[in-house]
């Protein structure tokens, strides 16, 4: 069985773009190296995984963001090229490997409520809209009616989980069609201080060091298919650590 960690730490694509601070943006792909997976896949035969990178510095809803950066470093200048690039980067991912689809944001077609997995909330007034990736649907449309590759997982984040406004929380799975499941790990904040309780049962001896409780969204895999989802809290304190919370979004049974 093999465990993937996902969540929007992953893609390490967050820091905002301006022309005179590029090498930020440089500094970050030079970190990812070879990891780097927009607008490409990264094969994994050992687990016989691979993951294909979406859009990267996706702020959701139907207009490019960052189109200057998009053109200069991708060639990308529009949603129809870069639903292209997105199909490209999946054609030719090895048979027997589980495919994630790995991007910032998530794709239209899964919901307009304001606690939909990708639904406007920041609105005062209004029922929400739907805030996702066009070009991320119109990629998975097309790979699917071509039956050129299976797409099982959909990763991505940038939607957080408590809505704005006090409004709850949102929905962070949907199962689409052909099996199809959609998973946001925009857990936020992803890093909190323990509170006394939990620091005192992993730290008994030393009460003036400080830990941190760290979210992860974990997704279990065998034999091709998920066979559990949940979004877990790690306790960090010095160099132990331990599960303090999990809360199972899916298991198959």
């Amino acid at each position: 069985m093999n465990n993937v960690s996902v969540g929007e730490q992953f893609f390490l694509m967050l820091t905002t773009y301006h022309l005179n601070e590029k090498d930020k943006v440089q500094l970050q792909l030079e970190c990812l190296g070879k990891e780097h997976v927009a607008y490409q896949r990264l094969d994994l035969p050992l687990i016989k995984v691979s993951v294909v990178g979406g859009r990267p510095f996706s702020h959701g809803g139907t207009s490019l963001f960052r189109k200057k950066l998009l053109s200069a470093r991708y060639g990308v200048k529009d949603m129809d090229e870069s639903a292209k690039r997105i199909q490209k980067a999946a054609l030719g991912t090895p048979k027997n490997h589980f495919l994630i689809l790995l991007a910032h944001n998530g794709p239209t077609g899964l919901g307009s409520g304001l606690n939909d997995i990708c639904g406007k909330d920041w609105e005062f007034k209004g029922d929400g809209g739907d805030h996702g990736d066009p070009d991320l649907a119109r990629a998975i449309s097309s790979l699917k009616e071509n039956n050129e590759v299976s797409i099982p997982l959909v990763v991505f984040g940038h939607m957080h989980k408590e809505l704005a406004h006090g409004n709850g929380f949102r929905k962070m799975i949907v199962f689409g069609a052909d099996n199809t499941i959609y998973l946001n790990g925009a857990i936020v904040p992803r890093v909190k201080i323990l509170d006394d309780s939990n620091k005192r049962s992993l730290d008994n001896e030393s009460p003036e060091v400080k830990g941190t409780a760290r979210a992860f969204t974990l997704v279990e895999l065998s034999e091709g298919r998920v066979t559990k989802v949940a979004e877990s809290w790690v306790a960090v304190v010095e160099d132990r650590t331990t599960l303090i919370e999990e809360y199972v979004l899916f298991e198959r049974n």
